[in-house]
């Protein structure tokens, strides 16, 4: 093997093993969910190869080829267009040999809409765990169920370490339609561009605003006018189905602060949250809402509407904030930054 890859590999792998080590001795979490932490990321990196080295070499594939010029092409517009970090994300390739990198575990009390907390040092508190074993992530799923707090368990295809390490583009997030590829790096490096400690919601939906607006302009400035408007038009049906979620949280909680007994209360959430089926399988079948069909199906609770609210319940605050920016993106982030 090229020595030239495995000195920086190798760097990179005790620069993870050094600083993840350290989180193990601050006792904020048990030594078990950082051990796997640090096994997880350093493999990442550990197996990342340079995009213009896995292009160069003769054995790629035509479809991995061209999917990984496309990320460069995406990553190129990033910086030039959106204004977002010029770090070391996304010039590196992993192939993690299955369809999700992460499961993430989001818990919330059994009568209440926020969701639980999860305190690191550096990064602050945040709503949900990330396993690298969807193994582990069902034990503490279990774990947290036996405590009596609503639980949902969701596969994760990506995530940002926050420039703190250069995260590798992954085989898991290639197979996405060219749109949300686009807008799947622009979410994550938008994490590296603003982040706010101890506010999920901020950060997320921050993330999630840059992404739309983002893919947005990549379409329009690409000519793919067609695949703009069928992109804006699944925005319009998830934020639709977003807009019943959120007014079935505020149901829930006007429910959960009533005077009224446990068993009450149980039977009228799980009224609220088959209206809430009931409501989505309508929009469906209409046309006006995204298939989430998987999501409905199991464990529909807390955590779970907690978990969307935390990606969307703020982007409206940031289109404000975008518009006010004359719809410049290096003028919003001075916005943004300023909150």
């Amino acid at each position: 093997m090229d020595l030239i890859f495995i000195q920086p590999a190798s760097r990179r792998l005790l620069r993870v093993t050094i600083v993840l080590a350290a989180l193990l001795l601050t006792g904020c979490q048990n030594i078990r969910y950082y051990s796997q932490a640090i096994s997880g990321q350093a493999s990442l990196l550990w197996n990342s190869r340079a995009i213009d080295q896995v292009l160069a070499d003769s054995g790629t594939t035509r479809e991995l080829r061209a999917r990984l010029e496309l990320v460069q092409k995406i990553r190129a517009f990033a910086v030039d267009e959106l204004d977002l970090p010029e770090s070391g994300s996304y010039y590196r390739y992993t192939d993690i040999g299955r369809e999700f990198v992460l499961w993430s575990v989001v818990a919330a009390q059994e009568f209440s809409v926020a969701p639980e907390l999860f305190c690191f040092p550096i990064v602050g508190c945040v709503s949900y765990h990330g396993y690298f074993d969807p193994l582990r992530a069902q034990e503490e799923a279990t774990a947290l169920r036996a405590k009596g707090l609503d639980v949902s368990v969701g596969p994760v295809s990506a995530y940002s370490t926050l420039g703190w390490f250069p995260d590798p583009i992954l085989s898991s997030v290639l197979r996405y339609p060219d749109a949300e590829l686009a807008g799947l790096i622009f979410h994550e490096l938008s994490h590296e561009r603003v982040y706010i400690k101890d506010d999920t919601t901020f950060n997320e939906s921050f993330a999630s605003f840059v992404e739309q607006a983002g893919v947005s302009k990549w379409l329009s400035a690409m000519g793919r006018d067609e695949e703009l408007k069928e992109y804006q038009k699944r925005l319009e049906q998830r934020t639709r189905l977003i807009r019943l979620i959120s007014v079935t949280r505020e149901q829930l909680a006007k429910l959960y602060a009533e005077d009224l007994s446990a068993k009450v209360k149980r039977q009228q959430k799980k009224q609220i949250l088959d209206e809430l089926r009931d409501e989505y399988v309508a929009l469906r079948d209409q046309g006006q809402a995204p298939n989430w069909g998987r999501w409905f199906d199991q464990d529909l609770n807390n955590a779970k509407l907690a978990a969307v609210a935390t990606y969307h319940d703020q982007t409206g605050f940031f289109e404000d904030l975008f518009q006010q920016a004359n719809e410049d993106f290096s003028a919003f982030y001075r916005l943004v930054e300023a909150q």
